[in-house]
């Protein structure tokens, strides 16, 4: 969270206040703040439209603040920690912000807990803590999104078929809806890709079976890492410090 602390002194911003004035004091100052937060908001908004090469109209609504009061004369510019039905902005941004390991969203988490079915997994998980899946960016396959994504449906598609391989209660999964459309979706991993020769790319993943057809939709990697890119505090600090003694001279004092 951003929670800066604002202090000033009302004779050297607005000089000698009548006492009239200095009862009205806390009520403009509380004006001020809460439109110095909103300033703090848009600001940060565009920062990340210039940072980020794409940003989801879910993220920008994510920054949001909390308004102070003349009683409570403290106000909180935030990034949303939760999500109903996806990844908390507040957690997939943070590592933009102070540098580290990309976020693992709850695809990867889900892999992380859903078994290699091959013998040639050992019995452990598709994913390992430091690996993710990313999409491809070859058409076949893939389904995209206007703004050029994987769809959040195949996503849920995929992980439903490899978490349910071996149960024959379809209804509730996306193995159903899966087959409807005559595809079929498994993990391949290292020995597996090692085996085989006629594969594009010599790294795991998961892939497609359409008929005859095999397509990757997905390659295992690292964990990528980022820098602390994404000003989130430098920009909320500097919006506030130029922007609340400012508006507070524009009230209106007696």
């Amino acid at each position: 969270m951003i929670n800066p602390t604002i202090t000033f002194d009302p004779k050297e911003i607005l000089g000698k206040l009548s006492n009239l004035g200095q009862v009205q004091l806390p009520s403009a100052a509380a004006t001020a703040l809460n439109l110095t937060v909103y300033a703090m908001r848009e600001s940060i908004q565009q920062a990340a439209l210039v940072t980020f090469n794409e940003v989801v109209p879910f993220t920008l609504a994510s920054f949001l603040y909390q308004k102070g009061s003349p009683a409570n004369l403290e106000a909180v510019v935030y990034i949303r920690p939760d999500a109903p039905k996806g990844n908390a902005p507040a957690s997939y941004l943070a590592p933009h912000i102070y540098g580290g390991l990309a976020y693992r969203t709850r695809f990867a988490k889900g892999l992380g807990r859903v078994r290699d079915p091959s013998p040639l997994g050992g019995g452990g998980p598709i994913l390992a803590p430091n690996r993710v899946m990313a999409p491809t960016q070859s058409p076949q396959g893939v389904r995209f999104t206007n703004r050029g994504r994987m769809s959040p449906g195949q996503y849920e598609q995929i992980m439903s078929y490899l978490a349910n391989t071996d149960s024959t209660r379809t209804a509730a999964t996306g193995r159903k809806r899966a087959a409807s459309t005559g595809a079929r979706y498994f993990y391949m991993n290292q020995a597996m890709v090692d085996e085989r020769r006629n594969l594009r790319s010599s790294k795991p993943g998961i892939f497609m079976a359409k008929g005859r057809r095999l397509m990757r939709v997905m390659t295992e990697i690292n964990t990528p890492s980022f820098g602390a890119k994404f000003k989130f505090f430098d920009i909320g600090i500097a919006t506030a410090n130029s922007e609340f003694p400012k508006i507070l001279m524009q009230q209106k004092f007696l």
